[in-house]
């Protein structure tokens, strides 16, 4: 299940906590029941929508790199051990930080959807709050991989 605590900073007021709890129960469905990382728990996880300031402010700060981003994952939890966080019966994965303009920007030049463009980046952080990542080779496939993987049976619903 999901504890799901959205927080969009921007004026744009569109998308709310069904929009992205739908994409969420999905990943989860596929990459952690199977996996069995989440049985029987819920999974508490934050989005949060933001602006270029506030993006390129927290990718300085924790990432050393002044510059703006589309998406930001603060994982609570190291890979493989998903017992730290627990509350009660919810493991506090992390938080998702989604820059909304540069979304919108990169869906216009991507020629897609505002929506998919959201769904992929709320997967891709999601992931790396699973601890997946993509700075080597390996990683990288096998993180894009189950990114696919989630967004084709998110475009089949």
């Amino acid at each position: 299940m999901l504890d799901l605590v959205l927080n969009n900073l921007t004026t744009d007021k569109n998308y709310n906590e069904a929009f992205f709890g739908a994409i969420l129960k999905q990943a989860i469905q596929l990459v952690v029941e199977p996996l069995n990382k989440l049985k029987d728990k819920n999974a508490g996880i934050s989005v949060n929508l933001v602006g270029a300031g506030r993006i390129k402010a927290l990718n300085k700060k924790y990432r050393g790199k002044n510059r703006v981003t589309d998406v930001l994952s603060f994982p609570l939890n190291k890979k493989e051990d998903f017992s730290m966080k627990l509350k009660g019966d919810t493991i506090e994965l992390g938080d998702i930080f989604i820059c909304l303009p540069v979304a919108k920007k990169d869906a216009k030049e991507e020629k897609i959807s505002i929506d998919n463009k959201l769904a992929q980046l709320t997967v891709h952080g999601f992931l790396h709050l699973l601890g997946y990542d993509h700075e080597s080779k390996d990683d990288k496939g096998e993180m894009i991989v189950l990114q696919d993987r989630i967004l084709s049976k998110l475009e089949s619903l």
